[in-house]
């Protein structure tokens, strides 16, 4: 009974860091493409 309630312990906190990274990864591309739309510009009035 116990080693039941540490394994759904064990997989919350995994799907917990899943979830945060994923999180992360979607921040970060939204990040990166900001920062392309930024140097496109700045490319263009550099010109």
């Amino acid at each position: 009974m116990k080693e039941t309630y540490l394994v759904i312990a064990y997989m919350a906190i995994w799907i917990g860091l899943s979830g945060y990274v994923a999180a992360l990864a979607q921040r970060q591309r939204k990040l990166s493409l900001k920062i392309e739309v930024l140097d496109r510009r700045l490319k263009i009035e550099e010109d």
